[in-house]
């Protein structure tokens, strides 16, 4: 059985779900895939030109255990997996009918329903389904990534010395110590790899 809180998230969650797939499924188009290291030479292929993570997410699932014969599956079970086998659970249970097809689109609508979420809430099993739900939207929300992004960077500043740069999507790295507050512009902060990489091969 849920709390308010708790199932006020879940409401909320399932209402933001489907737009966030959408935001997600613009990541497997050509051109979206993470940059990766230039391809040269005949022994590089080069990377896929969509996101193989995101497209496994979003793509079908397979009812039952999987077989994995040439070792080709990510491990991570799809979405529509994770909200199929909920739905089989609500619709065994209750008597609140069922979706009207199996896309991630209607068990997303079916599950956010008023009536199918004032019964789930009273479940005995809805903090683990409320637990799914909520990981199913954490990474819809990082593969949709509809908000900036904060990253540590790995090379210490070079005003004071502290593992404490970071940079937000889209901005220059900066040194997240109080004291110091250096800003790095791409260029400069690729050149610190460089050099570091440089000093590490001649040690």
């Amino acid at each position: 059985m849920l709390d308010f809180p708790a199932a006020s998230r879940l409401a909320r969650e399932l209402a933001e779900l489907p737009d966030l797939a959408a935001w997600a499924k613009l990541a497997t188009t050509p051109g979206s895939a993470p940059r990766g290291g230039r391809v040269s030479g005949a022994t590089r292929t080069a990377p896929t030109p969509l996101r193989l993570d995101v497209a496994s997410y979003l793509g079908p699932a397979s009812p039952g255990n999987v077989r994995d014969p040439y070792g080709d599956q990510d491990g991570s079970t799809p979405l529509a997996g994770t909200l199929a086998a909920w739905v089989r659970i609500h619709v065994e249970e209750s008597t609140l009918g069922a979706p009207r097809s199996g896309s991630i689109g209607d068990l997303l609508a079916y599950l956010g329903r008023r009536d199918v979420l004032a019964w789930t809430v009273h479940q005995l099993w809805a903090d683990e389904y409320a637990a799914e739900i909520h990981n199913a939207w954490r990474t819809l929300d990082a593969y949709a990534a509809t908000r900036p992004r904060r990253r540590a960077l790995q090379l210490p500043c070079p005003r004071c010395g502290l593992l404490s740069l970071f940079q937000q999507d889209g901005q220059d790295a900066e040194c997240g110590n109080e004291s110091c507050r250096a800003v790095l512009r791409p260029d400069d902060y690729d050149r610190r790899v460089t050099q570091y990489l440089a000093v590490l091969d001649a040690a």
